[in-house]
């Protein structure tokens, strides 16, 4: 056994705040066997090494000295292989997927993207049955707990909290979302801007270019997203609504947008018809499906994070991302689920004897490329 458990035992039960009469009534034992421990005088058991490991949050590899890490090129390779493993079979998929979370429980960056996947994945692991779903929100949000409470990576901290705050909403927790996020919206300070300055004035432009290119790509995004959140709160308000969903659309246009992130395009377009249907504007509703089965019928699956003619100096952002250029989720596994959103969806069956809706549900029915 590794001659430095001792000292992990010590360091984890102060850096948990816990005496050792605690960590002793946990495992059943005196305080004095737990002193002897941390004082290197004996050793625990084997078979108390899995009780310790629990208490403290922790593997038994970190006990014993070994905390095994992954690259973020082998967390990307795994990544892709465990998604496919979930689509080709789920049940053996998230078995997987457990069984690597136990061996690397001190890697965060790939615990964090194990939560990142399963969540992504949530309705093909599950099958919509509500008590699978609500039993594997609860394994994803302990794996997120777990990162957010023990990674030193603000980023993946940062990540963690959001992916917290989705489940809690998608299980009707609002008070825990805010007690998480806070109340009011915090004042935007962008760093990109000052660090492509400092580039620029050490005479590196293209790495001054880079930073505002990334920067920019990923607030396109947020903002496509943002659109997509605001217009589903509009319920009484066809006017505002009408007007948002046009500019968004025109936001959409100007910026290209469909041509380096259709999906997040497609959820906007399908957001907007449906939204339409709320206020029974047949017209506009059918323009946006119409946009829909359009942009749907041009699309090459797979589905990767790219650029375009504009963003042309953001690949080397996007190949430090943890999980590289692939999407979380399964890029057809989104389009299908789309694609029955608007021809299993009630909302659209008064159109359903409009030539020009029937022509689009002929068209979002042809096999994708």
């Amino acid at each position: 056994m590794n001659t430095t458990i001792h000292l992990t035992i010590a360091n984890l039960r102060k850096q948990n705040h816990k005496s050792q009469q605690q960590l002793a009534d946990f495992l059943g034992i005196t305080k004095a066997s737990v002193s002897k421990w941390e004082t290197g005088q004996t050793s625990p058991d084997i078979s108390s090494l899995p009780l310790i490991a629990a208490y403290f949050d922790t593997s038994i590899d970190h006990l014993l000295g070994y905390d095994a890490q992954l690259s973020k090129n082998e967390i990307e390779r795994l990544y892709k292989t465990l998604k496919k493993a979930i689509i080709d079979s789920p049940e053996n998929g998230l078995s997987q997927v457990r069984k690597l979370i136990k061996r690397y429980w001190s890697c965060y960056p790939f615990v964090f993207s194990m939560a990142n996947l399963l969540l992504n994945h949530l309705t093909v692991l599950t099958k919509n049955d509500p008590i699978t779903t609500q039993t594997l929100s609860n394994e994803i949000r302990e794996l997120l707990d777990h990162v957010y409470r023990k990674s030193d990576d603000q980023d993946i901290q940062s990540q963690a909290k959001i992916m917290l705050s989705v489940l809690y909403l998608n299980n009707s927790k609002p008070q825990k979302v805010l007690e998480l996020l806070g109340t009011t919206v915090p004042q935007l300070v962008p760093p990109e801007s000052i660090i492509a300055s400092a580039y620029h004035l050490q005479g590196n432009s293209e790495r001054a270019e880079a930073t505002m290119q990334t920067a920019l790509y990923q607030y396109l995004v947020v903002m496509v997203s943002t659109f997509t959140n605001y217009l589903n709160l509009l319920d009484n308000n066809h006017q505002k609504f009408t007007e948002l969903a046009t500019k968004a659309d025109q936001f959409i246009t100007l910026f290209e947008i469909a041509s380096f992130h259709p999906m997040i395009v497609l959820n906007l377009d399908m957001g907007i018809a449906a939204g339409f249907m709320k206020y029974d504007d047949h017209p506009n509703a059918l323009q946006f499906l119409e946009k829909f089965a359009n942009l749907q019928s041009k699309i090459t699956f797979p589905i990767v994070l790219k650029g375009n003619h504009f963003f042309d100096k953001i690949y080397d952002w996007i190949n430090q991302l943890m999980i590289g250029n692939q999407m979380p989720r399964d890029s057809r596994i989104v389009n299908r689920e789309l694609k029955q959103f608007i021809l299993e969806n009630p909302t659209f069956e008064p159109l359903k004897n409009d030539p020009k809706y029937q022509s689009i549900v002929s068209q979002i029915k042809k096999d994708v490329k």
